[in-house]
């Protein structure tokens, strides 16, 4: 491991605002569980350093946001940044998208945002695609009712992907475009954060894709 990521593997140990759950230990504890009620909570998965969470945390300030990820060094970078700003709102957490569960009620959060995943475009890779069936189940049981996903991508397959498969399992397309930060005003909120992928993507000249959904409750 290099030197800089091993330092924030140990650091990310530290910070208060940021929660390591191990595979093998029981899940609980979660310092937003004591105040999470009757607050707007919003999720980021496959948050990275947390550009989008700490974003959220500082223009929601009675919003609850809280970034999740599996890669301890980003975290440790989206914690740091959160206590410097200090965003008491603000919490990250260590954990697989199939276990996001073990850590929220169900219908207790009101927006999901996937920012810039993944998009497995092998055959084999599909059901790790995060807006494959399997996480859109999942997503079903986290939202509140009338709760919302969105989607930020610079990939063009995963972004219909995504419509195709929110067709399938039966829901509304709220906003849906393949130029987010084009000319048409469509999506303005979620042009407001640029992360340092996005920007990287925008400098090569690629478009980013857009698309906020609601589910239905119940799988087709």
């Amino acid at each position: 491991m290099p030197k800089t990521k091993n330092i924030k593997y140990q650091r990310v140990r530290t910070l208060p605002n940021v929660i390591i759950r191990e595979t093998d230990e029981a899940p609980g504890g979660c310092p937003w569980q004591s105040f999470a009620d009757n607050r707007r909570t919003i999720l980021e998965l496959g948050c990275g350093k947390g550009e989008h969470s700490i974003g959220f945390a500082s223009a929601f300030p009675d919003a609850l946001c809280i970034g999740v990820d599996l890669k301890s060094h980003r975290l440790c970078s989206g914690g740091q940044r959160g206590l410097e700003l200090g965003l008491t709102n603000l919490f990250f957490l260590r954990a697989r998208v199939e276990r996001i569960m073990d850590f929220f009620r169900e219908g207790s959060v009101s927006d999901i945002w996937l920012t810039f995943p993944d998009p497995h475009p092998k055959q084999r890779g599909i059901k790790h695609r995060l807006t494959s069936p399997g996480f859109l189940e999942i997503y079903t049981r986290l939202l509140s009712p009338g709760g919302t996903v969105h989607l930020k991508t610079d990939s063009l397959l995963l972004y219909t992907y995504t419509r195709d498969m929110v067709d399938v399992w039966g829901g509304n397309i709220l906003v849906s475009t393949r130029d987010l930060h084009g000319g048409n005003p469509t999506g303005k909120g979620a042009r407001d954060i640029v992360s340092a992928f996005e920007a990287k993507a925008l400098k090569r000249g690629d478009t980013i894709k857009y698309i906020s959904f609601t589910l239905n409750q119940e799988a087709p």
